[in-house]
């Protein structure tokens, strides 16, 4: 991905529609200047099994107050980031090799140098392959502290708020 060429304000409110819909205030080149300045490649994945939890941190996430909700990247990569300081968040993107929202917007963990994406555990009743989701993957994102995280702790757990905070964070930055 050229992230010079990519127009991150109008894939927010396309693709990211409607957890970016406040960024539609902001100046255009303003934000997109800002995200390219910050954006950093992460890693890219050939499978998810490289990506998803073991059933034992699950467990340990949920033990601490973790309710899964299949396919909700931004709500998950919080509260893992609230509950366990060693799960960094990061907001961002992935680039995926499909023809279909080859770019989207995506929230994600990063631990031990590794993506750690709950997201990514198939719902057993809407299970999606490796193939529909256009492997492989290369995740760019954005880290926000958890200090500022910790600031949405009660609607993260209370509201399973998919807020990705990208709006906020920039808000806080400039």
């Amino acid at each position: 991905m050229n992230i010079e060429e990519i127009d991150f304000y109008e894939l927010c409110l396309d693709e990211g529609a409607p957890f970016y819909r406040e960024i539609f205030i902001l100046n255009k080149n303003e934000f997109n200047d800002w995200i390219r300045n910050n954006l950093a490649e992460i890693s890219t994945i050939e499978s998810y099994n490289s990506i998803l939890p073991s059933e034992i941190v699950f467990n340990e996430f949920v033990q601490k107050g973790y309710e899964h909700i299949h396919y909700q990247c931004h709500y998950s990569a919080k509260a893992l980031s609230i509950l366990d300081e060693d799960y960094k968040y990061f907001t961002g993107f992935v680039e995926r090799n499909t023809a279909h929202y080859s770019i989207i917007t995506h929230s994600f963990n990063f631990k031990d140098d590794t993506i750690v994406d709950f997201a990514r555990i198939n719902d057993p009743e809407y299970q999606l392959t490796e193939e529909e989701c256009g492997l492989p993957n290369t995740y760019y994102g954005i880290e926000i502290p958890r200090d500022f995280v910790l600031n949405y702790q009660k609607e993260t757990f209370e509201d399973k708020s998919m807020k990705p905070l990208l709006y906020e964070w920039f808000l806080e930055n400039n």
